[in-house]
C-alpha cells in the first residue's frame, strides 16, 4: 500500500512539474532573446553600426518601460524596437530633457518600430516603450530596445 501511494504522489508530482514547465515556456525570453542575438549580428557585421544600448524586457497590458541615456550631437541613432511572438505592434515615444520640462522629439510604431534620432546637442532622452497591440488574446509580452549608431571605427 505506501508503494501504491508513494507512486501516485510521484506520478501528480510529475505530472505538476510538467503543467509548471508549460506554463513557463508560454513566457520564456528565448525568441526574443534569439531576435537579438540575430540583429546585433547583423548590425555590427554587416552594418558596421555600434550598438549603445540593448535592453529587454516584458511589457503587460498597458505598462509602459523606460529608458535614459544622453546622446551626443556628434552622432545619428536608430532607434529599433521588437516585439517577441504575443506583441503585434510596439510604440515608441522619444523626448528631451530641455531645463525642467521633457520635450517630445518624435514617435513611432510598428512590429519593428524603427527612428532616426539626430541630436543637435548633448542632451539627455527619455524612450518610452509600450504595446500597441497585442497577438490574438495575449495580455503580456517580451520587446527588446536597440540604440545604435554608425561605428567611425570599422572601416567599410
Amino acid at each position: 500500500m505506501k508503494k501504491l501511494i508513494f507512486l501516485f504522489s510521484f506520478i501528480i508530482l510529475f505530472a505538476g512539474t510538467q503543467c509548471s514547465f508549460a506554463q513557463l515556456s508560454a513566457t520564456t525570453m528565448k525568441d526574443i532573446m534569439e531576435s537579438v542575438t540575430d540583429k546585433v549580428k547583423t548590425l555590427e557585421d554587416v552594418n558596421d553600426q555600434e550598438i549603445v544600448n540593448i535592453t529587454v524586457d516584458l511589457l503587460v497590458g498597458s505598462g509602459q518601460k523606460f529608458v535614459y541615456r544622453y546622446l551626443d550631437n556628434n552622432f545619428d541613432y536608430k532607434v529599433l524596437a521588437i516585439g517577441d511572438r504575443r506583441i503585434n505592434s510596439l510604440n515608441v515615444e522619444i523626448r528631451k530633457k530641455s531645463g525642467e520640462n521633457w520635450i517630445k522629439v518624435d514617435r513611432v510604431s510598428g512590429q519593428n518600430a524603427e527612428i532616426d534620432v539626430f541630436p543637435d546637442s548633448r542632451a539627455f532622452y527619455e524612450f518610452t516603450i509600450s504595446v500597441d497591440e497585442f497577438k490574438e488574446d495575449n495580455t503580456a509580452g517580451h520587446f527588446a530596445f536597440l540604440l545604435y549608431h554608425y561605428d567611425p571605427v570599422k572601416k567599410k
